[in-house]
């Protein structure tokens, strides 16, 4: 279990939790001493976008930890009730004042003990200014010869751009919308 995720109480009666392994096959839980919760660390999901103007592939300069002043793909958490597309599209639009459209899903990208599931999609701009919000230092448009590769702040950042920009990326093989 990861040491940083760990809580204190349980949300539905304040009881203190302990850890318990509920299934010898499963990771485990957090239990609460009182009145039994089992509350379960699942991962949040996080939406991506790549798209370019004619300046080149967008990318966000992070303005808070981790990593302050790397750059990643605009995205964030998708919202309950949100689609994963719409969430790729409203954090785009809030990091950068562009509007999207999904062109295909790019790649999904998770890592073992990490918190965070990674969906980037590959999309076409259809609108907007572009513009920094209060999570960005700045937003940057690169021609690929120029992406700041030893300034990424995260591997599916790297993973995300090495993939968009193999030459022979089979675009008509992605998944279009979700389906």
């Amino acid at each position: 279990m990861n040491k940083k995720a760990i809580y204190k109480f349980c949300p539905l009666c304040r009881g203190d939790f302990e850890t318990k392994t509920l299934v010898r096959t499963e990771p485990q839980r957090l239990v609460c001493k009182e009145c039994g919760f089992i509350f379960y660390l699942d991962p949040k999901l996080v939406a991506c976008t790549i798209a370019q103007t004619i300046n080149g592939i967008v990318l966000q300069q992070r303005n808070k930890s981790p990593k302050r002043g790397q750059w990643v793909l605009p995205g964030g958490f998708v919202d309950r009730g949100e689609t994963l597309e719409e969430a790729a599209r409203r954090e785009f639009f809030e990091e950068t004042g562009l509007e999207t459209a999904i062109k295909c899903l790019l790649g999904n990208y998770s890592y073992p003990g990490e918190a965070n599931i990674i969906i980037v999609y590959q999309s076409d701009i259809i609108g907007g200014t572009i513009r920094p919000c209060h999570e960005s230092m700045s937003i940057g448009e690169f021609a690929p010869e120029k992406i700041p590769w030893d300034q990424l702040a995260f591997e599916t950042t790297r993973k995300a751009l090495e993939r968009y920009m193999e030459k022979n990326y089979p675009s008509d093989l992605c998944l279009q919308n979700g389906r």
